[in-house]
């Protein structure tokens, strides 16, 4: 049952995943910053954490896409800085970045992704920019209110597949409910029986059992104190059990393990011992 609950739980939680769109802007901010800093360490971990064609592969139909030469500039950039600190060193890369044809590059880049950044970002932002001036309507092709297609097939997919595990967690409950129900049917009997309860024990009266508890008749006179754990003898048979409830007249116990599906039967078919008379119901 735990499995299929958190099945659900995680096919709910999917679409709450980042948009791939603001994951690769993310990382070429990263790239932005690392190159406009001149911390090559940072540039380099950035470089090694985006690949050029999967971002672009994850822009398509945004409108940072359409700026894809701008973008492989900056990366190039940011790459030959790093190639160039592993051979000449760090000062020759950081006066590669400092060029005033690579400080444009970066400043064209910076202004794209402040223009086009998600809007958590665009908020905290200082080049926050008005709404309508940031993204255009939709472009040719794109789904619904801006989806791509392959969000609208992926929306439907997930769909799908939460019915189908909602109609299955359902007849995994209703069988299971048949099942408690089934080993939860009660049969009415008048049977002699013993009652425990800690020190205390009473002649008592089995009224009617299944396979999960019974309920017995007891004296009105029998004083245990708090009914927790008891023992029922039955017969030969022992049963562990947990008192439930009680009334001035009856208790209802819970036993311990359910009894196995052959042991209710020959209960229901006890003798009543010689010379003792059945009580009134």
């Amino acid at each position: 049952m735990r499995l299929w609950l958190a099945l659900i739980v995680m096919l709910m939680a999917a679409p709450l995943r980042a948009d791939p769109a603001c994951e690769a802007i993310a990382a070429l901010g990263r790239v932005a910053a690392g190159s406009r800093a001149g911390d090559l360490a940072g540039l380099d971990r950035a470089l090694r954490r985006i690949d050029t064609e999967r971002a672009m592969w994850d822009l398509r139909g945004h409108p940072l896409a359409r700026h894809r030469a701008d973008l492989d500039a900056a990366l190039r950039l940011a790459e030959e800085a790093v190639a160039l600190a592993r051979r000449d060193g760090e000062a020759a890369a950081r006066a590669r970045l400092a060029a005033p044809a690579a400080r444009a590059v970066q400043g064209r880049l910076v202004l794209l992704l402040a223009r086009h950044a998600c809007a958590p970002e665009r908020a905290a932002g200082p080049q926050a920019v008005p709404e309508a001036e940031e993204r255009p309507g939709p472009a040719a092709g794109d789904g619904i209110a801006g989806m791509r297609m392959a969000d609208l097939a992926g929306l439907g997919l997930g769909t799908l597949v939460l019915a189908g595990l909602g109609t299955l967690l359902g007849r995994v409950l209703a069988r299971r409910n048949r099942r408690r129900r089934r080993q939860a049917r009660r049969h009415a009997v008048n049977l002699p029986a013993r009652l425990r309860a800690g020190r205390s024990e009473t002649e008592t009266r089995l009224v009617d059992i299944s396979r999960l508890g019974a309920k017995l008749r007891l004296d009105p006179e029998f004083e245990p104190g708090p009914l927790g754990a008891v023992i029922i003898t039955l017969g030969d048979r022992r049963i562990g059990a947990r008192a439930r409830w009680r009334n001035r007249h009856y208790v209802g116990v819970q036993f311990l393990r359910p009894l196995p599906e052959d042991a209710v039967a020959p209960i229901l078919t006890l003798p009543e011992p010689e010379g003792a008379a059945p009580q009134p119901g």
